[in-house]
């Protein structure tokens, strides 16, 4: 049986092979060449392996929406803070949403426009606790039989067949689900609606692929001839899904190509697909800093809302509030979609840090201001830091 090699995928002669054919193709396109990953850890491993310096000047990579917390509506971490504010409600999410801002001010900040977050939260005597899975606040449930455990579910299509596995199989009635889910296709749809798109080809994100499979992408190439590949994490794997790319616009013939094979079926993982979707239904979902997008989230199918928080404390949750998505100051929303590099922000660097971050985008792991502060622009130079 074959096995992962990780020092086969960051091979320094492999490497310089693939950064010498991106350069000749770059070269013979001869123009601009604009390409989106729509993945946190492309970003991030891109940053720590300083990939965007072997790239011939002509070829840019540009950070989408790829990162789940980073695209949590605030409106659903609102929902998470009151849930914790609840007696005998336990709150269970993953590490990096804890620290996200939401849309409550805190009162007295210095900075004047911090939004409270889970942190805050727990601060003013909330029971949150930080998980690495759904399955370990189905521990914390059996621990805590006189209490109600509500798991803040947020992520892509890889994190929300956990939560469809578990619940075919059956959880504690004291456990429910706050879905902050989303899918990402949909997001693909939008993104070339968006006055001043101009991107030329799109590295798609391998780990949800391996879920849904890349047919799911065919409107990319089809419809607005955007050229796809979908491509793994080391820099091996995203320099060959950036080859890919650029010889489909080199011929003229944008298509969906897989960049992953080793992991990544064109189909998917149908076993997955279909638990999945025996559990949750697509629903429109509110996108931090883009808005509402059509059937781009996942909620629960009505058989399964007796394990719906929403359902369970309904009445209790806040509404939406649009005003302010992001702290004053904060272009979290433009580094999202790819619209403004980390670096131009006022905040990024100086009011904004991870060790104390003023937006999402520098609270996660997957974040690209984060990225961008730890690594930065993923070129072999910190210089872009404030």
């Amino acid at each position: 049986m074959d096995t992962f090699r990780p020092d086969l995928y960051r091979d320094p002669d492999l490497v310089a092979g693939l950064a010498a054919k991106i350069a000749g193709k770059a070269a013979q396109i001869g123009r601009k060449v604009k390409i989106m990953h729509i993945c946190g850890t492309h970003e991030h491993e891109m940053g720590r392996h300083g990939l965007r310096g072997l790239l011939p000047e002509n070829v840019e990579v540009l950070a989408g929406p790829g990162c789940p917390v980073c695209v949590c509506d605030q409106l659903y971490i609102d929902q998470a803070i009151a849930l914790s504010q609840e007696p005998g409600v336990i709150l269970a999410s993953f590490g990096d949403m804890l620290a996200v801002p939401g849309g409550v001010p805190l009162e007295g900040e210095r900075r004047g426009d911090v939004r409270m977050s889970l942190l805050d939260a727990r601060a003013r005597g909330g029971d949150v606790r930080a998980v690495y899975s759904v399955f370990d606040a189905v521990r914390i449930a059996h621990e805590n039989p006189d209490k109600e455990v509500v798991f803040f579910s947020v992520g892509f299509e890889t994190t929300v067949v956990a939560v469809a596995a578990l619940l075919l199989r059956g959880a504690p009635a004291e456990l429910s689900i706050l879905e902050a889910n989303y899918y990402t296709p949909p997001a693909t749809r939008l993104l070339p609606s968006l006055p001043g798109f101009d991107i030329d080809a799109f590295l798609l994100p391998g780990h949800a692929a391996a879920v849904t499979g890349i047919r799911i992408y065919e409107h990319l190439p089809r419809e607005h001839g955007i050229a796809c590949a979908a491509a793994g994490f080391e820099p091996v794997d995203q320099l060959a899904g950036i080859l890919a790319v650029l010889r489909q616009i080199a011929a003229g013939e944008p298509r969906l190509e897989n960049a992953y094979p080793r992991v990544l079926a064109e189909d998917g993982n149908v076993k997955a697909q279909e638990k999945l979707f025996r559990v949750f239904e697509l629903v429109p979902k509110r996108w931090r800093g883009i808005g509402v997008i059509p059937e781009s989230g996942f909620d629960l199918l009505p058989e399964f809302d007796r394990w719906s928080a929403r359902e369970r404390f309904k009445g209790l949750l806040p509404e939406a509030r649009r005003e302010g998505e992001h702290p004053r100051g904060c272009r979290c929303a433009a580094v999202t979609l790819g619209q403004s590099k980390p670096s131009e922000c006022p905040a990024f660097g100086a009011m904004c840090t991870p060790d104390d971050p003023y937006g999402p985008c520098m609270v996660s792991g997957e974040g690209t201001c984060r990225a961008w502060y730890l690594y930065g622009a993923g070129d072999g130079s910190l210089e872009v830091r404030a």
